[in-house]
C-alpha cells in the first residue's frame, strides 16, 4: 500500500469510528439517571450478625487508610451540572465523613456527610458542569476521613434499573416537574425504607394515593414493597434497625406500623397472627402496648391505628377497644402542660418536647384510629382533641408552611415531621374530624414540601432517624428521605 492509499484508509477508518453507534462507543449521558461502575471495591467482609437488605448487593468504603473504591461512567464528558449520588446498605451507628477524590488527579470534589445513617438513606452532593465533565473524564474515588468503620453503599446489579435512585449514579438534569418525579419515584422500588416505621410511612402514602386518584401504578408499587418483606411461604423477611436478621419474629413496637395496610390488603395474613400476640404480651398495668418502660408518640401511629384497622378486619371488639386505649393512654402521658411530649418514662420524667415528627406521630396515630373507629361511639373525647391539636399546632406554623424540628424552638424546619402533621390535620378534615378553616393550613405546608423536593422528586430537609439524640435534631443537618416522601404522599392524597 503507497502513502497515499494508507493515509486515505486511515481517514476512512477514523471517520467510519466515529459514526459508530454510541453503544460500541462510549455511550452519550442522558438526562436522568446515569448509573456508574464500581471498580477496586474493597474486599471485606460484613459486620458479623449483619445483612444487606432483599439479597443486594453492596461494596464497603474502608476506614481511614484504606484504599477506596473508584465509581466511574462509560460515558462521554459534557459539561452540565449534576447530582452524585449513593445510598446506604449497613446501618451506621456514628458520625462518618467520606471525601469524593477524582480517581486520577486526586483534587477533592465534595464530601458525603453521613451521620447516623440508616439502611435505603441517599446521600448526595451537587456537581457544577466543570466537575461533571472531570467526573466522567477521570471516575470518582470514595475514601473515607472520618469514621471508625466501613460505610457500605449498594452495589448496581442486573435489575438495577428498577430501583436506580438507590444505586450509584450521576442524575444529569432533564428538567423533570419535582412534582411528577414525586410520584414517579415514590410508585417505584425507589421509595423502599427499613420494614417498620419508616416503610410503614410509605406503604401508607402509597395507599392513600391508590384510593384517592385509583392509578394502578400505586397498588403495583404497594405489592411490589411487600414482595421484597414476606417470601413465597409468606414469612416475614427483614432487619432490625442495626441490620441483623430477624426473619419471622415480631419485636419492637415500632416495626407493627406496616400492619395497617397488610389488614387492610389481607385481613387473612399469617403475620397479623404473630403481630396481636407480640402487642398482648408487651403491655404495662394499664394496657400501654410500649418496649421496656417507656411511652412513646409513635405507638399512637405504629401500634394503635394498626390495631384498631386489625380489629375492625376480624370484628375484634376486645382488640378494637385496646386500640382506643394506646390513643387515651398517650393522650394522658404525652400531652403535659399543653406540649405534645416523645416520651415519658414514668413519674415527672419526659423528653423531647415538641419534637415535630413525635407530634406527627402522635396526630397521624389518632386521626386514623379514629377514621377506622368512625362508625363508635364514646369517642368525643378523641374528637376534641383532634382540634385541641389542630389549634396548637397552627400557632407554630412558620411562614413557608412547615414546622421546626422542635416547634417551640428557634431550629431548622423538619419536613418529615412538617408533612405528618399536616397529614393528620388534612385527613381529619376530609374525615369530618376538623373544619375545613385548616385546609389552607395543610395547603401550605405541602406547598412548602415541594420548594424542597430535588428535580427528580426526591424530598431533602429531612431531620436525621432520630439515633443521635436531641442535639442532632436541633442541629442543622438534614438528609433526603423516602420516608418523608411517604408521609407527603399521605397529605397530599388528603388534600381535595
Amino acid at each position: 500500500m503507497d502513502r497515499r492509499t494508507f493515509i486515505r484508509s486511515m481517514i476512512l477508518t477514523a471517520t467510519s469510528a466515529s459514526l459508530m453507534p454510541a453503544c460500541q462507543q462510549q455511550k452519550a449521558a442522558k438526562d436522568g439517571y446515569n448509573p456508574a461502575h464500581v471498580d477496586h471495591p474493597a474486599d471485606l467482609p460484613l459486620p458479623a450478625g449483619k445483612r444487606v437488605p432483599f439479597e443486594w448487593q453492596a461494596f464497603a468504603v474502608p476506614e481511614p487508610g484504606g484504599n477506596g473504591p473508584v465509581l466511574r461512567w462509560n460515558i462521554r464528558p459534557l459539561e452540565q451540572p449534576s447530582r452524585l449520588r449513593v445510598t446506604t446498605a449497613i446501618d451506621g451507628r456514628e458520625e462518618k465523613l467520606v471525601e469524593v477524590l477524582l480517581a486520577e488527579s486526586g483534587d477533592k470534589i465534595g464530601e458525603l456527610d453521613l451521620r447516623f445513617a440508616p439502611v435505603l438513606e441517599p446521600f448526595e452532593i451537587l456537581l457544577s458542569a466543570v466537575q461533571t465533565r472531570q467526573v466522567l473524564e477521570q471516575g470518582v474515588r470514595l475514601s473515607m476521613r472520618i469514621g471508625s468503620s466501613p460505610v457500605w453503599f449498594f452495589k448496581p446489579s442486573g435489575d438495577s434499573g428498577e430501583k436506580q435512585t438507590l444505586m450509584p449514579h450521576l442524575w444529569i438534569s432533564d428538567d423533570s416537574d419535582p412534582l411528577t418525579a414525586f410520584h414517579d419515584r415514590l410508585a417505584s422500588l425507589n421509595s423502599l425504607q427499613p420494614y417498620g416505621w419508616m416503610e410503614g410511612c410509605v406503604l401508607d402514602g402509597l395507599y392513600d394515593l391508590w384510593k384517592s386518584t385509583g392509578q394502578d401504578r400505586y397498588h403495583a408499587a404497594l405489592q411490589a414493597h411487600l414482595d421484597h418483606f414476606f417470601n413465597d411461604e409468606q414469612r416475614l423477611i427483614y432487619e432490625s434497625p442495626r441490620s441483623e436478621p430477624l426473619d419471622g419474629i415480631v419485636t419492637g413496637i415500632e416495626s407493627t406500623l406496616p400492619n395497617a395496610i397488610i389488614a387492610k390488603l389481607d385481613p387473612q395474613h399469617p403475620v397479623l397472627d404473630d403481630v396481636v400476640q407480640f402487642w398482648l404480651n408487651t403491655r404495662d398495668s394499664e394496657n400501654s402496648v410500649q418496649d421496656g418502660q417507656t411511652t412513646s408518640a409513635e405507638g399512637s401511629y405504629t401500634v394503635g391505628y394498626p390495631m384498631m384497622v386489625i380489629g375492625q378486619a376480624r370484628e375484634d371488639r376486645e382488640l378494637i377497644q385496646l386500640a382506643v386505649q394506646q390513643i387515651r393512654i398517650r393522650k394522658k402521658r404525652l400531652i403535659y402542660n399543653g406540649d405534645c411530649w416523645l416520651r415519658y418514662h414514668g413519674g415527672d420524667s419526659r423528653t423531647y418536647r415538641n419534637w415535630a415528627r413525635g407530634v406527627a406521630w402522635y396526630g397521624l396515630g389518632l386521626v386514623r384510629t379514629l377514621i377506622q373507629g368512625r362508625s363508635m361511639t364514646g369517642l368525643d373525647d378523641l374528637k376534641q382533641e383532634v382540634e385541641r391539636l389542630a389549634g396548637w399546632v397552627q400557632g407554630y406554623q412558620q411562614e413557608d408552611g412547615l414546622w421546626r424540628c422542635f416547634l417551640h424552638e428557634k431550629v431548622r424546619p423538619d419536613t418529615s415531621g412538617s408533612a405528618g402533621i399536616a397529614a393528620a390535620l388534612a385527613l381529619a378534615i376530609k374525615h369530618d374530624f376538623l373544619s375545613d378553616s385548616y385546609l389552607t393550613m395543610c395547603q401550605r405546608t405541602r406547598d412548602g414540601l415541594i420548594s424542597h423536593l430535588t428535580p427528580d422528586g426526591l424530598l431533602t430537609g429531612v431531620a436525621q432517624s432520630n439515633r443521635g439524640g436531641e442535639s442532632l435534631q436541633r442541629s442543622d443537618y438534614r438528609v433526603i428521605s423516602p420516608m418523608g416522601m411517604g408521609l407527603m404522599a399521605q397529605l397530599i392524597s388528603a388534600l381535595p
